[in-house]
């Protein structure tokens, strides 16, 4: 029977864990992401991942669920989705040249063990100075602005917009560090 489940409704997400694990159920759980009054990003990054993995562990005790947030920093400021295309050409116009850094809070969870297991994974992302040729296709080009600060890694046009990207784990930035979690799954499942 199954008994891995993965709090997220990426299908990017998804993609991932099923490369190590095609045994597993994805649920999207329902939560507030809010930041708290003056909760940096990496405190939000992992706060978000652990209500995700708690609010499906409630529902499912006996499974390991794993939950994963992701949250940007842009001179020291939290960055959320952009939501509107405008939202999106203003990130990118600040991004020219700087460093954004994209903090990824993961925990499992399995109620029934009494088990949490919480880990931080940060990206770097170097941005070159990008023309803003480059720049307008890559933003024309999301079929989504629902990702964090309009950074689609997976986009074909968005590689000549960055010098360097600084990871421990290449999945990280996509917003699930498999390395961690395939340890954690290794000695529990």
């Amino acid at each position: 029977m199954n008994k891995l489940i993965l709090a997220s409704s990426s299908i990017y997400r998804q993609e991932i864990l099923r490369k190590y694990y095609t045994d597993f159920q994805s649920i999207s759980p329902d939560i507030d992401e809010t930041p708290l009054q003056n909760e940096n990003p990496v405190s939000l990054a992992m706060r978000l991942a652990d209500t995700k993995a708690e609010k499906i562990s409630n529902n499912f005790p006996d499974h390991y669920v794993i939950g994963s947030d992701q949250v940007a920093s842009f001179n020291e400021q939290i960055l959320g989705k952009p939501r509107t295309y405008e939202n999106a050409l203003d990130n990118f116009k600040s991004f020219r040249g700087k460093c954004v850094y994209f903090h990824v809070g993961v925990s499992i969870r399995n109620k029934s063990l009494d088990l949490e297991r919480q880990w931080l994974e940060t990206t770097e992302i170097r941005f070159n100075d990008y023309s803003d040729e480059d720049m307008v296709s890559y933003v024309n080009s999301l079929d989504t602005f629902n990702t964090t600060a309009g950074v689609k890694s997976e986009s074909d046009l968005f590689p000549p917009l960055v010098k360097e990207i600084i990871a421990d784990d290449e999945y990280a930035i996509i917003g699930l560090p498999i390395k961690w979690i395939l340890d954690q799954l290794n000695e529990l499942i």
